[in-house]
């Protein structure tokens, strides 16, 4: 296993810069998740850990050893890609012993290895079929198989749960867990779906623009977010934003509250409220959705009951102070303190 540190990282394409003096610190045996919306140099950051990508710049250690310099058979990681890139005509026995043969080992080696994977995963009884006559989460298994059967220093995998249903990307999720749990592997896991990274990570690296914005526990990212940026892409439905002069609060700071904090309610000293018009409730299962337009800002809330309200309604909306998060109008950057106006509300235009 190994730890990772990265240092002042830059990676260009021709004149356009793609990832921009980067520096993480990953420790052994963690599962990190590089999150971001597509263009944001995450699988580029990947491969350049791989050695699939030079780095213009900056150095990328193992335990302390220099690897930027070593090809990727040298830097002893295993990589699984979004397609799976399964051989077709092999069985599914020699795709995960195919890694074991180009290292020259022995056929006994490489049977006790392949036994083991296919123990780990679960996928025995398919180790001699061929990649076309297996489920797609079938072959996700043998892609990771593949991967472990060489005992890696770190498992990289890039978006490998994209291609699957919803069902069966949950089902995998916590299989992939399982497995670096028990294995206790260094993981670096790259996704667009921030439920993914919520519920796999220990750390999450969110990036844009070749940035990371913020590197820290899951509910950190979400209770503490850096800036507006990462406010606004972690957590489902967005978090709403408001100009914080609209609320009582300063020229040049934008105010945040999150749609499940923000619920029907009478007006309550110490908290923010918001009235306007309903313009729509949305049905999710054991909660409700609620847009309301307020001050020319459309906003969502949630509820467990909505009987009694009906589209076209003034409805008044609450959120406890500590909900309340203040951002800078100018870049972004969160702003340490709470909402405090006591009383006044904001009402529909």
């Amino acid at each position: 296993m190994a730890s990772i540190k990265i240092a002042g990282l830059n990676k260009r394409f021709g004149d356009t810069p793609v990832l921009k003096g980067l520096d993480l610190s990953i420790n052994d045996g963690e599962f990190i998740s590089f999150l971001g919306p597509s263009g944001c140099g995450k699988s580029t950051l990947l491969f350049c850990i791989a050695g699939l990508e030079q780095i213009d710049e900056g150095s990328i250690r193992f335990d302390s050893k220099e690897i930027s310099d070593l090809g990727p058979r040298e830097r002893n990681i295993a990589l699984v890609f979004q397609d799976y890139a399964l051989y077709p005509h092999m069985t599914v026995r020699d795709n995960i012993a195919f890694p074991l043969r180009q290292q020259k080992l022995d056929d006994t080696t490489i049977g006790k290895q392949v036994a083991w994977a296919a123990d780990v995963l679960g996928i025995e009884p398919l180790l001699d079929r061929l990649p076309a006559a297996l489920s797609g989460g079938q072959r996700q298994r043998v892609a990771v198989g593949r991967a472990i059967v060489r005992n890696p220093s770190a498992l990289l995998m890039d978006e490998p749960l994209s291609n699957l249903d919803a069902s069966l990307r949950v089902r995998m999720r916590t299989e992939i867990r399982r497995l670096q749990k028990q294995l206790a592997i260094t993981v670096i896991f790259v996704t667009h779906d921030q439920e993914e990274a919520m519920v796999l990570s220990d750390r999450i690296a969110v990036m844009k623009d070749g940035i990371v914005q913020q590197f820290a526990p899951p509910m950190e990212v979400y209770a503490k977010p850096a800036n507006q940026f990462v406010a606004g892409f972690i957590g489902s439905p967005q978090m709403n934003f408001l100009p914080a002069e609209l609320c009582g609060g300063s020229t040049g700071q934008i105010l945040g509250v999150r749609p499940h904090d923000l619920k029907p309610a009478g007006w309550t000293n110490g908290g923010l409220s918001l009235t306007g018009e309903l313009l729509l409730i949305e049905p999710a299962g054991p909660f409700q959705f609620l847009d309301v337009s307020v001050a020319g800002h459309v906003v969502r809330a949630t509820c467990t009951d909505p009987s009694g309200l009906s589209p076209g309604e003034s409805i008044t909306l609450h959120a406890s102070a500590d909900a309340v998060r203040y951002f800078a109008a100018e870049g972004g950057t969160r702003i340490n303190q709470h909402y405090m106006e006591t009383e006044s509300r904001i009402h529909a235009l």
